[in-house]
């Protein structure tokens, strides 16, 4: 496959190009590997934090909110919607405050707010407390766009298709744990009554796996304070130990383990650029329309499966139990990990731009495949229950998980482009000064997307359900529209390459 320009050249490890747009054919430049393991186990937090509470949370949701089966997901919606736009609002200021203030502070905060509201939300006891928690716990969580730039400052565009793949491993990793102990500590008291005998498990059933996961975020605090380098050009506060001559290749200065890129910041790197500045750049504007689209399909399908799961299988769902709900979310990120460990190979062998493409094209087929399992559950379901508990101790079959599996895969195949959006943002930012603020425009993008997303396509999915339009299917209808869409908004990227 032919591109107007080298995505990847052939002993490059990604895209190059010097100011006359000639390719720069590089070694990659070693990486320092303890300063990513420690922004990579900071990043970790965020994701077992975020998912830990999928597996019980429309169990939770019906309880506080007096709801049934598929009529959960009005409420749920609204619920993830409200973390959604905190996020939104969150995510650019956290991304401009980092660019001024350092990421390191940002970091600090935002991972301390986490643990917080993550301990709270066990103890909510009222659907309007569940709500308020994640309005609040959403302004936390938009520290992604400062760690994001951090893992952007100890890479650079020779070893970034490993650098960034790793991270997005360990984010998949997270929803692996995270799912894990969701399911397997909430209600403690039921599971283990000889251990459990205070009283506080049985009133509050979920506070257990919060618990947990609030303290994986305060360790996550205390790396940042203790161990994690700041690595904002304009507050490293180093001399370099040596200056490069004009002729040097920057990019192949020798790191140790520990330290940042030694080499002397130029102007780009210490004045950022203006919002309206970076909006001005062609490329940057199509890349923030992708991660938007991306950002829409990812948390929509995040949100219908596990409301399709936990639906009793006469509206259309798989009648899982919170149990079985963790295991496949645990798989799906359990999935994740290889495929990610395949992109710098993918990258180096199709290109950037074509993983990305087919990364969008996933989706499509990920959304078409959806109803198909709960028909597979229904064929192999002897009996329908009016509700979903009263389904919850009812066998799966193979064939069931089979086809839960594949949807899973495909959709894993669809968040590689996570991975690439992050790398086409560093790309495209001029100056590391600003990756702060481009990275928080990609996230705002996606954090638009995502507020709006979830609450559509849950409260499509209760009134196509309930209502049994299109089979109990036009919610899907609707997602392939959004996802078709999002193939286009990538494909448009292609055209702005050369800038």
């Amino acid at each position: 496959m032919s591109y107007p320009y080298p995505d990847t050249p052939d002993d490059a490890t990604v895209d190059g190009f010097g100011e006359s747009g000639s390719v720069r054919k590089t070694e990659p430049t070693p990486l320092p590997k303890i300063q990513l393991a420690v922004i990579y186990a900071i990043k970790l937090t965020l994701p077992i934090a975020l998912s830990q509470s999928i597996p019980y949370y429309n169990v939770l949701i019906e309880k506080l909110a007096a709801s049934e089966g598929a009529v959960t997901g009005y409420y749920s919606g609204l619920a993830n919607g409200a973390f959604s736009v905190s996020r939104l609002v969150a995510t650019f200021l956290w991304g401009y405050v980092s660019d001024s203030r350092g990421r390191i502070p940002v970091i600090i905060l935002g991972t301390t707010g986490t643990a917080l509201f993550t301990l709270l939300f066990g103890l909510s006891q009222t659907f309007s407390a569940v709500l308020v928690n994640r309005l609040l716990a959403g302004l936390f969580y938009g520290i992604t766009g400062a760690i994001h730039s951090v893992v952007g400052e100890l890479s650079d565009e020779t070893n970034q298709s490993i650098a960034f793949p790793l991270y997005d491993i360990i984010s998949a990793l997270g929803y692996v744990v995270g799912p894990m102990i969701g399911g397997t500590l909430a209600e403690p008291a039921k599971k283990w009554p000889n251990l459990f005998t205070n009283p506080v498990w049985t009133s509050y059933p979920y506070l257990l796996p919060c618990l947990v996961s609030a303290a994986i975020s305060i360790g996550a605090t205390l790396l940042t304070v203790f161990v994690l380098e700041e690595t904002l050009p304009s507050k490293r506060g180093h001399k370099p130990k040596r200056m490069l001559e004009p002729e040097e290749d920057p990019l192949i200065v020798p790191l140790s383990d520990a330290t940042i890129i030694d080499v002397v910041p130029n102007v780009a790197d210490l004045q950022p650029l203006s919002v309206r500045e970076l909006l001005s750049i062609p490329v940057l504007r199509a890349v923030f329309t992708a991660s938007g689209a991306l950002g829409f399909a990812g948390a929509c399908f995040n949100d219908t499966f596990v409301l399709m799961a936990y639906t009793p299988l006469h509206q259309g769902g798989l009648a899982f139990s919170p149990a079985q709900i963790g295991r496949a979310l645990a798989v799906m990120g359990a999935v994740s990990i290889p495929l990610k460990l395949c992109m710098p190979m993918l990258l180096r062998r199709f290109g950037t731009l074509a993983v990305f493409d087919f990364s969008m094209l996933a989706w499509i087929v990920t959304f078409a495949s959806m109803p198909l399992a709960s028909l597979v559950a229904q064929q192999a379901t002897t009996s329908t229950f009016a509700r979903a508990d009263e389904e919850t101790s009812r066998s799966t079959s193979v064939g069931e998980w089979t086809m839960v599996g594949f949807i899973l895969f495909l959709s894993r195949l669809g968040c590689l482009a996570f991975s690439i959006i992050m790398i086409l943002t560093r790309d495209h930012t001029p100056g590391s000064a600003s990756l702060g603020t481009a990275n928080g425009l990609s996230e705002l993008a996606q954090s638009l997307a995502m507020a709006v997303g979830p609450t559509i396509a849950s409260s499509l999915f209760a009134f196509s359900a309930s209502k049994h339009i299109l089979g109990g299917h036009l919610w899907v209808v609707f997602m392939l529209l959004e996802v078709a869409f999002g193939s286009w908004t990538a494909r448009r990227i292609r055209k702005y390459r050369n800038d």
